[in-house]
């Protein structure tokens, strides 16, 4: 078959070229049979094929028309730009709250002195309740006392004065349950601001390095190739927060760069430095019943990078994303709802 084209392509070729600019091409198309055919004109069987235009007389390629996309290609494209806009918005959202950090704390001191500053008025809380604690104990022993004092003496204890003694036990239970909620708010304020510190460092290095141009796989859909929705979906309040948990070991497993923003709906590692880096993104797409992780890929704007982003390993990077997730939530249910991410996905 390969000779057979050959031979034909030679005899097109070799013939003189008469007309006018389309009497000068020649245009090459495979049918649905595998079979490849060469013409001066398209036939209406070949216009929805892909085919390559070339020029008779100079002997060099012109341009390659890819077939027509079908619906279910075209829907695909639409839903991976919908995909990818969403994306770009949380994206945004997220780096105008990481300015925002940079703008209200110029240093490393101003964030440690606004967080002592707050531990402090916390600390000052608890100091108040304990106190009052203390002097709802003291008050309690002495009426505690009195009681006994009474039915010693052989009388009843008064109503009022049992009920008293409830109510300062019910007082010194809620005062209890505000100093342990401080405390909670007091552990809750330090992770913060620990998390706050770490992201202030981070977001300094970020924003002093270069910027880096990126590339992404179907930037440009072709016919030629399915794109691929690396789409996994979670429920709300049931298998989310594992199926993020999963999503996060999946970027850590597969990325080469490090996580730089990580937040409940959206894990994104820093820019492509090199020409083989690969960088991964999942964004948490909110949904009326189900929500929506979807993994994208980022690769250094550069010939290798382009490349790679088009590789078969980068598709198939994409295209296990949700298999990966789906198995995950599949052994969580079978083990239970508490129990942990296996090392089984890491």
């Amino acid at each position: 078959m390969h000779r057979i084209a050959l031979l034909v392509l030679g005899i097109v070729l070799a013939a003189p070229a008469f007309g006018g600019k389309d009497g000068a091409r020649l245009y090459r198309w495979v049918d649905a049979n595998g079979k490849v055919h060469y013409s001066d004109t398209i036939p209406a069987e070949a216009a929805r094929q892909r085919r390559i235009i070339y020029d008779k007389q100079q002997l060099r390629k012109l341009e390659v028309v890819d077939r027509p996309k079908t619906p279910e290609e075209l829907a695909r494209e639409a839903r991976l730009a919908r995909l990818r806009q969403e994306e770009k918005r949380l994206l945004e959202e997220q780096l105008a709250r990481d300015r925002a950090l940079l703008r209200t704390y110029r240093s490393e001191e101003d964030l440690q002195l606004a967080r002592q500053g707050q531990l402090n008025t916390i600390d000052a809380r608890i100091r108040v309740l304990k106190t009052n604690r203390k002097r709802l104990a003291a008050l309690l022993q002495q009426k505690i006392h009195k009681a006994a004092q009474i039915e010693r003496d052989g009388r009843k204890v008064p109503k009022a004065l049992a009920g008293e003694i409830a109510a300062i036990r019910q007082q010194i239970r809620l005062t209890e349950e505000k100093i342990a909620s401080e405390r909670k708010s007091r552990e809750t304020l330090e992770r913060k601001f620990t998390q706050a510190l770490e992201r202030f460092r981070r977001l300094r290095r970020h924003f002093q390095a270069a910027a880096v141009a990126t590339t992404r796989p179907d930037s440009q859909p072709s016919a030629r190739q399915r794109i691929i929705l690396s789409v996994a979906s979670c429920r709300p309040r049931i298998d989310c927060e594992r199926a993020w948990q999963l999503a996060r070991i999946y970027v850590q497993t597969h990325a080469t760069t490090p996580i730089f923003i990580d937040s409940p709906t959206l894990i994104h590692t820093q820019d492509p430095r090199q020409d083989d880096d690969i960088s991964l993104t999942v964004a948490r797409i909110r949904g009326e019943k189900k929500d929506t992780l979807f993994l994208d890929v980022r690769c250094k704007l550069s010939s290798v990078g382009q490349a790679l982003c088009h590789s078969d390993k980068v598709r198939q990077l994409r295209a296990e994303f949700p298999p990966f997730i789906e198995a995950g939530l599949s052994l969580a249910s079978q083990q239970g709802a508490d129990a942990p991410v296996g090392e089984k996905f890491q």
